[in-house]
């Protein structure tokens, strides 16, 4: 999460650290060549959520209670399930099904529900209560750990009551760099999202603008870069805790040396799934202050665990670890893993441009790219280029790009390179990510929602 308050910049990174238990030992002699995806052993990462909304709760007008108090009042009333709410239900019944909770929860009459019904959750009410009367630090040492750390345990999970009371989030400095007389804020690893801030350092030896009318040479261009970027990326972003993050990695001259290298990269090719369940938003009041947040439950419904008693269903992000020893992601306990996750935030002069966000996995760069050029080298609004066609290229950081992908509307350049397999989507697609955000004009505040989905920009 990124913070603008007051003019300054923060960042705060409330993400959960691996259990003490987990260790590639345990999961090799378990037979384990990966981490399973789902199940008790998936959800081996903190929680950090809920210890970074006190956190946050530094900068905000309310007390946690009262801005706790709607979404009580949502579990205990319920809300009508949409289309796509009740879609990923039945996409997760094979791979959840099996877990009691979990099964109880999302198809309460014993069958995926239609669209409309009205899904209420009153263990997760009982839950946000007990984090609004007591404080958040219930979920990490009181009743509610207690709940959470009893359950995973029941399960056969890793994480017991002494990871969530150690767990605390941090606050850091953000990464940065300057495009185009723009300053771009992103958030530091353990977050993908310093692979943004190399890339447009790189596009930065290009005049974008000279060629905007010649579309198949711009879409090239990014092509190009993108995969040089993202070489990068799958070299060195982890935990800094455990693997020191590169000072020159967000430098220009790095950019241009990264630009001019002829190398090439491969890992053994794991498929790339970014069934992701990424929420972002963005919040700005009309003196520049802003959150630009985002966060994730991973894999649609996550891990499937639901502790007994909580409504709370655990999230699985510490899969994406690696069982690889030599490798900078690989799995150690109280470390961090490589995460997806990126927010970004635009500064002009001292004053608050953007705060921008995208939902998608691994591809969340690629958007977040092509957005900003569209909108700093082409001036082009920013909920129309969030509106218009794109382009992306799904991988993990343990493998290279084999295909990319075109929305309807938008014709593949003559440069892509020719290991890529081109692919075309139907439309407007899912697959391509999910962008929002707020911007300042000189008529005021403004947001911007993606049509590919349920977002939506509100004014109060």
């Amino acid at each position: 999460m990124l913070l603008k308050f007051e003019g300054k910049v923060m960042e705060l990174n409330g993400s959960g650290r691996a259990a003490e238990a987990a260790t590639i030992d345990f999961f090799e002699n378990g037979g384990y060549s990966s981490i399973p995806e789902k199940g008790p052993l998936s959800c081996l990462t903190v929680p950090g959520l809920v210890h970074a909304w006190g956190e946050l709760t530094r900068y905000a007008s309310m007390d946690l209670s009262d801005l706790l108090d709607p979404a009580i009042k949502f579990a205990e009333r319920g809300v009508p399930l949409n289309k796509k709410y009740v879609e990923s239900i039945s996409a997760s019944i094979k791979s959840l099904g099996a877990y009691d909770n979990w099964r109880k929860l999302f198809t309460p009459d014993g069958k995926v529900p239609e669209p409309g019904f009205i899904l209420k959750q009153k263990e997760l009410a009982e839950s946000l209560k007990l984090i609004a009367s007591k404080g958040v630090q219930t979920f990490y040492n009181g009743e509610l750990a207690e709940k959470i750390s009893r359950g995973v345990k029941e399960a056969g999970g890793l994480l017991d009551s002494e990871d969530l009371k150690n767990h605390a989030s941090t606050w850091n400095n953000p990464i940065s760099t300057d495009y185009r007389g723009t300053k771009i804020y992103e958030t530091s690893p353990n977050s993908q999202a310093a692979t943004v801030l190399l890339w447009l350092n790189m596009l930065e030896r290009y005049d974008l603008s000279e060629i905007a009318n010649k579309q198949d040479e711009v879409q090239g261009l990014l092509v190009e870069t993108c995969l040089k970027a993202y070489a990068e990326r799958a070299k060195w972003i982890a935990d800094p805790s455990f693997v020191p993050f590169p000072s020159e990695f967000v430098s220009k001259e790095h950019a241009m040396e990264v630009l001019d290298s002829t190398e090439n990269w491969s890992r053994s090719k794991i498929p790339s799934d970014d069934r992701g369940d990424t929420t972002y938003f963005a919040v700005a009041d009309r003196d520049g202050n802003c959150v630009s947040m985002i966060q994730s439950n991973y894999m649609g419904f996550g891990s499937g665990i639901v502790p007994r008693g909580t409504g709370l269903v655990l999230h699985n992000r510490g899969t994406y670890f690696s069982l690889d020893r030599s490798h900078h992601n690989s799995l150690a306990p109280m470390k961090r893993t490589f995460h997806t996750l990126c927010a970004s935030l635009g500064d002009r002069s001292g004053e608050t441009l953007f705060a921008l966000g995208t939902m998608g996995g691994d591809i969340q760069p690629q958007v977040q790219v092509q957005l900003l050029t569209k909108v700093l080298d082409f001036g082009v609004d920013l909920q129309k280029a969030i509106s218009a066609p794109r382009w992306i290229m799904p991988s993990t950081i343990y493998e290279q790009q084999s295909t990319i992908f075109f929305e309807k509307g938008l014709v593949p350049s003559q440069r892509i390179p020719g290991h890529l397999k081109i692919k075309q989507l139907g439309g407007l697609s899912s697959l391509a990510g999910h962008a929002n955000a707020v911007y300042f004009a000189r008529e005021g505040i403004f947001g911007a929602a993606d049509p590919r989905c349920d977002g939506a920009a509100v004014g109060v």
